[in-house]
């Protein structure tokens, strides 16, 4: 599914797109449209504008975002993002994906998703800490390892993961290692996070070709 640009162009929208997934599994498992109902929508959307010093001393306001799709199962699960793509409708669709993601696999956890409109490549890293940590201090209510735990995404990666890791561990007055995974191995992350999502698209291409008969070296 896509919506029209103003030129007519189509544009893909993955809200849209995980919407007709979903109906279509609603349809395989017979689910109660009401309860069907309940499980499309997040349980909570957390908007924020940031304000962060550039290096010119310039001040720029950034939208930030953290979806909460689900906490059913558990805590919340999922990456933060940094891209210029960013907004709430993606947001919303790979949140919705984390709570299908973890509820298949049976793990304790929901779904969440949260993302910055930046771009991350065209700032220094003293500018990426800034919003780091002012994007913590906006979700401090919401970051939690009892509640919503997050974890890189696109654009994020080790560096900002112990940046929120410190900014929310002075916010609480105390260490708070477990309210981000994917955190340098120093501060207790895990091997091979940072390969683990190019492995699982491995291991998923090599079984899809074994089942069409193809041979996966």
């Amino acid at each position: 599914m896509s919506t029209q640009l103003n030129g007519g162009s189509p544009r893909y929208n993955p809200l849209e797109s995980m919407n007709r997934r979903f109906d279509a599994a609603v349809e395989v498992l017979g689910l109660d449209k009401q309860f069907a109902n309940v499980l499309r929508v997040p349980d909570k959307v957390v908007m924020a504008n940031i304000p962060v010093t550039m290096d010119d001393g310039t001040i720029q306001v950034f939208e930030a975002y953290r979806v909460i799709h689900s906490d059913h199962l558990g805590p919340s699960k999922g990456g933060i993002r940094y891209s210029m793509d960013v907004n709430l409708d993606e947001v919303k669709a790979l949140a919705a994906w984390m709570t299908w993601k973890c509820a298949i696999v049976n793990i304790p956890y929901g779904g969440a998703k949260g993302g910055i409109k930046c771009n991350p490549r065209a700032m220094s890293k003293g500018e990426l800490e800034r919003l780091t940590r002012a994007y913590t201090v906006s979700m401090k209510e919401v970051f939690g390892p009892e509640s919503d735990i997050p974890a890189p995404d696109m654009g994020t990666g080790p560096q900002e993961m112990a940046w929120i890791v410190d900014e929310y561990s002075k916010i609480k007055g105390q260490n708070s290692w477990a309210v981000v995974t994917g955190k340098p191995i120093v501060l207790g992350g895990s091997l091979g996070r940072v390969e683990a999502t190019g492995r699982g698209v491995m291991v998923s291409t090599r079984s899809a070709l074994s089942q069409n008969g193809h041979k996966a070296n």
